[in-house]
C-alpha cells in the first residue's frame, strides 16, 4: 500500500472511526445520564426491554387491584361504622326494655317508654340507611343492610379477586377471592325490623319475652356482623400490605434490568470525553500528513 498519498490516509481512515466510535459511545452515556436509564427502548436491549416491559404491566396491575381493593375496604368501613352506631344503641334498648317489663308502670309511663324504644330503633334504622346506596361494586348499587317489604329484598354479596397473576408462575396461582356476606349486614336490620314490630304497650310479659327472645336474636345478629365486617376489612388491610410487599420486589427487579449507574455513568463520561478530545487531536495530526509530502518539493 502506498502511504505516501494525497488520496489515501490511512491513518485518517483509523483515526475517525475511533473518533466516531467514540461518540457514539459517549452519545449512550448522556442517555443514559439524562434518562436514569440503560434500557430505555428496545434498541438498548430487545431481551431486557422486554422483561421490563412485562415487569411494569405486573406492577400497574398491583395498583388496579390496590384501587379495588381501597374501593371495597371503604365500603365494609363504613358499614362497619355504621354496625358500631346500631351496637352502641344496644345498652340504651336494653334498659328501655327492662324498664318495659316492670309490671308497676302506669299507662302513661309505658307509652313514654314505647315511644323512647321505638326512637332508638329509629336511630339504628337510620344508621343502615346512612351506609346503604353509597357506592357500586360488581354493577351493582351497595345495599347490604336491605331489607325491603316484609324482608324480602335480596342483598348482593360483595366479592373481590386479591390476587395478580404473574406470567412466569400462572399456572400455579391459586384463586384468592374476599367475599362480604350481605346476608350477615342484613340480618341486623332484619332484626331492628322484627323490635320495632314487637308489641310492648300492653303488658310487661310481653316486654320480657322480646328481652329473651328477640332482642338476644338482635344482639347476635350485631355481633356476627360486627366480627365478619372487622375480619373482612383486616383481611384486606393485611392483602393490601402483601402486595405492596411484591410491588416493592417488582420495582427493584425492574431497576436491575432497566436503571443506570448514574456514578458508573459519570466516571464514563469523563474519561470518553477525554477519549474524544484525543481522537479529535488524533485525526488533526493524521490529517497533516499531506500536507507534510509539499516539503518534499521545495
Amino acid at each position: 500500500m502506498v502511504n505516501n498519498s494525497i488520496y489515501t490516509n490511512p491513518s485518517a481512515y483509523t483515526a475517525l472511526q475511533n473518533l466516531n466510535t467514540v461518540n457514539r459511545q459517549l452519545e449512550t452515556s448522556q442517555n443514559r445520564i439524562s434518562s436514569g436509564l440503560k434500557v430505555a427502548s428496545a434498541t438498548d436491549s430487545t431481551t431486557a426491554f422486554s422483561i421490563a416491559q412485562g415487569i411494569r404491566g405486573e406492577i400497574n396491575a398491583i395498583d388496579a387491584l390496590n384501587k379495588g381493593l381501597t374501593k371495597v375496604k371503604g365500603i365494609i368501613d363504613y358499614t362497619l361504622a355504621a354496625t358500631e352506631g346500631i351496637s352502641g344503641l344496644i345498652v340504651e334498648l336494653k334498659a328501655k326494655l327492662t324498664e318495659l317489663s316492670d309490671t308497676n308502670l302506669s299507662t302513661a309511663q309505658r307509652a313514654r317508654a314505647q315511644t323512647d324504644f321505638q326512637e332508638l330503633l329509629s336511630q339504628g334504622k337510620d344508621f343502615a340507611r346512612g351506609a346503604s346506596r353509597l357506592d357500586e361494586a360488581g354493577g351493582a348499587i351497595v345495599d347490604l343492610f336491605s331489607s325491603g317489604a316484609a324482608n324480602t329484598t335480596t342483598s348482593t354479596d360483595i366479592t373481590i379477586n386479591a390476587n395478580v397473576t404473574f406470567v412466569p408462575g400462572a399456572a400455579a396461582n391459586t384463586s384468592n377471592t374476599i367475599t362480604v356476606t350481605a346476608a350477615t349486614v342484613k340480618a341486623v336490620n332484619i332484626q331492628l325490623g322484627s323490635l320495632q314490630a314487637a308489641a310492648l304497650t300492653s303488658a310487661a310479659a310481653n316486654a320480657q319475652s322480646v328481652l329473651g327472645v328477640e332482642f338476644v336474636t338482635f344482639e347476635t345478629a350485631v355481633a356476627s356482623a360486627l366480627g365478619h365486617l372487622q375480619s373482612k376489612s383486616s383481611q384486606i388491610e393485611n392483602q393490601q400490605i402483601f402486595l405492596d410487599k411484591v410491588k416493592g420486589t417488582r420495582q427493584e427487579l425492574l431497576g436491575a434490568y432497566v436503571d443506570a449507574d448514574l456514578a458508573a455513568e459519570s466516571a464514563r463520561l469523563t474519561a470518553l470525553q477525554v477519549q474524544q478530545q484525543l481522537a479529535v487531536q488524533a485525526v488533526g495530526i493524521a490529517n497533516q500528513r499531506p500536507q507534510s509530502l509539499l516539503g518534499l518539493f521545495r
